[in-house]
């Protein structure tokens, strides 16, 4: 071998040794005047707007800024422009129609507003940086060289952002840190009024989590925290979204928040000859670009966009679940650049004008996909999470000084139901939220001091939390996983649900959380965390059962194969439910205000842009020929 000065470079499919002890480079205990779980999208832009708001800020990841949960994934980002000719009467009508009326108009509205001054903000970030796609950079994808293609153009790196602006900020931050409660005590905020529930009467007062590589359990007082944890997934398939396990859901629910949406389900799919391997159908659109998009509506044709994504997002997701797809080998592509610019997200200006930046979604072609079931256990974008009320736009919860921004943990439902006009709204949307969240919060805090954590409280926690590695006997997280994905994953849970089918996924699930949770086994800190997400992942899988049962009707993304109709007069509202002193859900219902309810007088065949299989026999009326398979099938 030729000697050298130069460190030889590791090879790229080599696995670096695993050390037999990882010491905790972090201290035991912190002090912020707001913390922020989460380092995504929401929790970034939190983080940044409440430390401009001018208080100490502290970030808590259970990966790595930029790394972990969904933010690495988008591969599209929308926002609305008038000066670019955007229509917002008809971005409206478009939503509430494609999202089945269940559209929060007050956030969506703060979109309108606030979008571009997002995709600014996250342009001087860095963030958004254009480069050329793999196709036309090349021969990287001639070669299926993918670490070539990232290496070539690695100063464009989004996720290397996320440090860099935690740094620009001097916002200090904890790395592969697990939050795993809550810690509130009570508020002195004045005299209680018959009408304050127990959660009024509490003040967060600061969190708990640990090191994962070495297990060290730290605590962080604070006077305000923003949780933008996200959502979660039951176990990774066709879209990389595992290390979201429900962390904030759980949380929220153990401090007897309401949950809502959760009957709403994800509407990404997977490729039929793969479903596990989650680069066939994704791999470039993750390297490249996030493509920027937008303008896409106007009121001629609003009503028919949101019927076209409606069969697309829904209709076309459920036959398939209840056909079956045609035999595939991988071999059909999906050349998303070729598309219409409808197709892809782009403005209309696009067609005359090169130099339009919003060109749409142009990733490099890919492997076409075509099952349900890509993420099980993700809610649609949005829908899901705790819910603030209808009247809010800060993401405050019931507890005091307790915040939530982001997808899959605050309930803000902009999009509706079924995400009617997607294509990169949820990456600009969840910058909005954790911004409203992050200034909130730092008000807030200015006007609070910091609260002492309460040592037996946090004792009795810990003790919980470590449990599993002190039990003898047990069952490996990791089986218990497989087992939940099972229960989970097949199309009558998740696509066509009917009261038995969910029942008896029920049972069965409850059974997990009674006899195998209690039980898990725990060998290392890594093994602890996996238990931890387990005892989430249950309780998800419970409440979306649960939420499942209690909606008995179709609706956006959710369809009940007994129910399969609207029925505005008992269901055009959200459902939300809590924990009981029992521990069992309570329900409520929260109607939509009239003004996000489209014309309650409108016939049902033009008020709904598509149908459900079997909704019109029961509606009573017939479809023309060629709206057989839902409307959107006309264009």
């Amino acid at each position: 071998m030729k000697e050298n000065n130069k460190t030889p470079r590791t090879p790229r499919t080599m696995e670096l040794p695993r050390p037999e002890k990882v010491t905790c480079p972090y201290g035991e205990s912190y002090q912020a005047d707001v913390v922020v779980i989460g380092c995504g999208f929401a929790g970034l832009n939190a983080a940044v707007s409440a430390k401009e708001a001018g208080q100490n800020v502290f970030v808590i990841d259970k990966g790595k800024p930029g790394y972990s949960g969904l933010s690495p994934w988008p591969s599209s980002f929308r926002w609305f422009d008038p000066e670019r000719g955007d229509d917002e009467e008809a971005f409206k009508e478009a939503m509430k129609r494609g999202g089945d009326y269940l559209c929060n108009l007050r956030w969506y509205e703060c979109w309108l507003k606030e979008s571009k001054g997002i995709y600014e903000r996250l342009t001087d970030w860095g963030i958004l940086a254009q480069y050329p796609k793999a196709a036309e950079a090349g021969d990287f994808y001639e070669r299926e060289d993918f670490v070539g293609y990232r290496e070539m153009f690695d100063k464009f790196d989004r996720h290397k952002k996320w440090i860099e602006v935690l740094n620009r900020y001097e916002i200090p931050y904890l790395e592969h840190t697990m939050v795993t409660d809550l810690i509130a005590g009570a508020a002195q905020s004045g005299a209680e009024t018959e009408s304050q529930t127990e959660n009024d009467a509490r003040k967060i007062c600061g969190v708990m989590a640990f090191h994962v590589p070495s297990g060290q359990v730290i605590t962080v007082s604070a006077k305000a925290v923003v949780m933008a944890t996200g959502g979660g997934s039951y176990k990774p398939t066709g879209y990389p979204v595992g290390g979201d396990t429900f962390d904030g859901e759980y949380m929220a629910w153990e401090m007897g928040l309401p949950i809502t949406g959760k009957e709403f389900e994800d509407f990404h799919t997977t490729s039929s000859q793969a479903p596990g391997n989650v680069f066939l159908d994704n791999h470039w659109q993750y390297l490249e670009n996030i493509w920027l998009c937008g303008g896409d509506v106007d009121l001629e044709s609003a009503a028919g966009y949101a019927s076209a994504k409606g069969y697309a997002m829904v209709m076309k997701r459920v036959q398939n679940s209840v056909n079956g797809v045609p035999l595939a080998n991988g071999s059909e592509i999906q050349n998303v650049a070729t598309a219409n610019y409808t197709r892809r997200g782009g403005s209309k200006v696009y067609e005359t004008d090169p130099e339009e930046v919003r060109s749409g979604k142009m990733s490099t072609p890919v492997a076409a996909s075509t099952l349900a079931g890509a993420a099980t256990g993700m809610c649609c974008h949005l829908t899901s999470g705790v819910f603030c009320g209808l009247g809010e736009t800060d993401g405050k919860t019931e507890i005091a000084g307790l915040y939530v921004a982001g997808d899959g943990i605050h309930a803000t439902s902009p999009s509706g139901s079924a995400y009617p006009c997607g294509v990169g709204f949820t990456s600009c949307f969840t910058s909005i939220d954790g911004d409203h969240a992050g200034r909130a919060a730092a008000s807030y805090a200015a006007s609070e001091s910091f609260a002492p954590l309460p040592e037996e409280e946090i004792q009795l926690k810990k003790e919980e939390m470590l449990a599993p590695l002190g039990r003898e006997n047990g069952f490996d997280p990791n089986w218990a996983r497989d087992v939940l994905h099972s229960i989970m994953a097949p199309y009558w849970i998740t696509v066509v649900k009917s009261e038995e089918t969910l029942k008896a996924a029920l049972v069965q699930v409850e059974y997990m959380r009674d006899h195998v949770i209690p039980k898990l086994q725990a060998a290392t800190s890594h093994d602890l965390r996996l238990c931890i997400e387990m005892k989430h992942k249950v309780l998800s899988a419970e409440l979306k059962l649960r939420a499942g049962l209690e909606r008995k009707e179709s609706r956006g993304t959710t369809y009940r194969e007994d129910y399969p109709f609207r029925d505005d007069e008992n269901f055009l509202c959200y459902i939300t439910q809590r924990k009981a002193e029992n521990g069992e859900s309570t329900f409520d219902k929260v109607p939509v205000p009239d003004a996000w309810a489209g014309d309650r007088e409108e016939a049902y065949q033009s008020r709904y842009v598509f149908y459900f299989p079997g909704e019109p026999e029961k509606m009573g009326f017939q479809l023309p020929e060629r709206g057989r398979k839902g409307k959107g099938e006309r264009k």
